[in-house]
């Protein structure tokens, strides 16, 4: 594929520097772009070694002038990262699925597949599931029954996807993700424990992404939720019962306990967790290694355990800094105040 500079421009509804006829084949850092290549600047330091590059076009900040790029011919947006990465998607789409299901993959009784749909190699779709059109699904892959997914979906390999969960459309799960697992229910009788039988399911919505080995178990009773647009990384854990909002960001190995409720538009930091029956307000922060163990109130960013306040976190951390110091003063008051006291009998 090669798309030029003016129909670049007008793809991103941006303005073209220089040559609109240069044609770009590809998208590349400063550092690995070649000749019809366009990479991309965001500050000053970045704009010095791509002009430093042998890419074709720079694509730069709107606030950018001709002179900026110094007889280079490119394209100024408004966002250049987010620029880049739509450019990254235009270059490099995504597989079409074609209609190809392969011998050994294994369809249970009353599958419904709305063609074309791609099924890959000792993938297993149970009985009464329902795949919309478009949707690729790879392969060792486990679907159970009465399971639905939407369309264009993308399910990676050995994905297991329990059954009457319900996947929504554009969704990608990426290898290894576990959807509707029993949730951690357990009772204590007098010396054992006895299960809580997790009879709900989850629900995932429209153009959800789950990175690789992380899990959404289902619903004691009900459903567990994940809402529209939500992302997650690598090695989540969502508990049953969940309600996870909108396009919500949970970073590697986050852990949410079970009953947790997460706001619209939140982002939790790595290895951060929350405690049972929680809520995160809408576009509330939790920091990195955070564990919240009260609610979090809308907007509100936290760090720390158990989480406080950002700027509530940073005081403490400057005063557990200066304990040494502080012990120091109060061994040195101590000590005084024994020599007065001796002086005074």
């Amino acid at each position: 594929m090669e798309k030029s500079l003016a129909s670049l421009a007008e793809f991103l509804k941006a303005r073209v520097i220089g040559d609109g006829s240069v044609l770009i084949r590809g998208i590349g850092s400063y550092d690995t772009a070649q000749d019809g290549y366009l990479t991309f600047a965001d500050n000053p330091r970045s704009l010095t070694h791509a002009l430093e590059s042998k890419a074709s076009g720079i694509m730069v900040g709107w606030a950018a002038t001709d002179a900026d790029l110094k007889g280079r011919s490119g394209i100024s947006v408004e966002n250049p990262r987010l620029a880049f990465a739509l450019l990254l998607q235009l270059f490099n789409p995504d597989p079409v699925a074609t209609g190809s299901i392969h011998p050994t993959a294994v369809l249970g009784k009353d599958v419904q597949i709305d063609k074309p749909v791609d099924i890959g190699a000792n993938a297993f779709i149970g009985d009464r599931a329902r795949i919309g059109k478009g949707t690729i699904i790879d392969p060792g892959t486990y679907i159970g029954n009465d399971v639905s997914i939407g369309e264009n979906c993308r399910i990676g390999p050995n994905v297991a996807v329990y059954h009457h969960c319900v996947i929504g459309s554009r969704v990608r799960l990426f290898a290894g993700v576990i959807i509707g697992g029993d949730g951690f229910g357990y009772v204590f009788d007098r010396d054992h424990y006895e299960r809580v039988p997790q009879i709900g399911n989850v629900v995932i919505e429209d153009d959800v992404e789950i990175g690789c080995n992380s899990c959404v178990d289902r619903a004691t009773i009900g459903s567990t939720r994940v809402g529209r647009g939500s992302k997650f990384d690598n090695q989540v854990q969502v508990a049953h019962n969940d309600q996870i909002g909108k396009h919500v960001i949970l970073a590697g190995q986050v852990g949410l306990a079970g009953s947790v409720t997460i706001g619209d538009y939140s982002m939790l930091g790595g290895k951060s967790g929350v405690i049972d029956h929680l809520t995160l307000g809408k576009k509330a922060r939790l920091g990195a290694a955070s564990i919240a163990t009260k609610d979090v109130p809308e907007g509100e960013i936290q760090w720390g355990y158990p989480s406080v306040r950002l700027n509530d976190s940073k005081e403490q951390m400057v005063l557990i800094r200066r304990l040494p110091e502080l012990h120091k003063r109060i061994k040195e008051l101590e000590t005084r105040l024994a020599a007065l006291e001796r002086s005074s009998k």
